[in-house]
């Protein structure tokens, strides 16, 4: 007999603030017995080409996926998955180009705060280890690694780059309902992600009631008891249900991949969402 097919939902790769190759987070996924993934790289679809020719390669079904980060109504951070989008759609490409522009404006302004409490690091730098990814604060904090500034990536956020420190900036201002209505306009699938780090349960209600379709249930920060409370949740709200190990390599948050591995009936349901909606 044998094994059923799953999927991990949430990986992340060079192409935002992962530290892994397209190439070898499908080689990962493969040798983790994952069936079907999807790379949710940060405000860009810039690696997109290259996960599917790694995924037809390894054997491993892709489905096109995003993150993308905004600011509630509430000033708290909160990211959208989008899934099973048109990545070619004119509404989407040009938000995430002004995401790209936006991205690259708050390194800068981040590098001039650290340089003013005597952090002397170069924006061309942090944009240098960035390459043809999404620039973010993880590489801001390897660079603060590099140079002796802190021990480690967490230190970098806690001392200087995370909120309320020396170097940090606001990031979006977009609304969340702004975010859903991008990709919900492309033909895709919005998913609150990590509702755990939010810690505001009505804003998963106002969010559905906004056009969010999906919630990111099984995550690899959420325990057992959480994963009952978010299924609860999303079979109240009809919210679909995802997940994944939020994979980034050595550095950040998440776990190895396929430690979160969905059912492949969630994917299922996913596309049943496609073959059935309005457009």
């Amino acid at each position: 007999m044998t094994d059923e097919p799953t999927a991990d939902l949430h990986l992340h790769t060079t192409f935002s603030d992962g530290t892994e190759t397209p190439e070898r987070v499908l080689e990962m996924a493969r040798q983790a017995g994952v069936s079907a993934v999807a790379i949710t790289d940060h405000d860009t679809v810039d690696g997109m080409a290259r996960s599917s020719a790694a995924a037809a390669a390894c054997g491993i079904e892709l489905l096109p996926g995003i993150e993308m980060s905004s600011c509630s109504r509430q000033g708290v951070e909160v990211h959208v998955l989008g899934f099973l989008f048109d990545a070619t759609h004119p509404t989407l490409t040009q938000h995430v180009a002004e995401q790209k522009a936006r991205r690259i404006a708050r390194i800068h302004e981040t590098v001039k705060r650290l340089q003013r409490v005597g952090v002397t690091i170069q924006a061309e730098e942090v944009l240098q280890v960035a390459g043809e990814g999404t620039v973010g604060r993880p590489h801001v904090a390897r660079v603060l690694l590099k140079h002796g500034y802190v021990s480690s990536v967490s230190e970098a956020f806690s001392r200087y780059i995370g909120t309320n420190h020396p170097g940090f900036v606001p990031g979006s201002t977009l609304s969340p309902a702004h975010i859903i209505g991008v990709i919900r306009a492309a033909g895709g699938i919005p998913v609150l992600a990590h509702p755990i780090y939010l810690k505001c349960d009505p804003l998963i209600e106002e969010l559905a009631q906004e056009g969010l379709l999906g919630l990111e249930v099984y995550h690899a920060c959420h325990p057992p008891e959480t994963v009952r409370h978010y299924e609860q949740i999303a079979d109240r709200l009809k919210l679909l249900k995802t997940g994944g190990s939020d994979f980034h390599g050595d550095i950040k948050e998440g776990q190895p991949i396929g430690s979160v591995k969905l059912p492949y009936a969630l994917v299922e349901a996913l596309k049943q969402w496609k073959t059935t909606s309005v457009p």
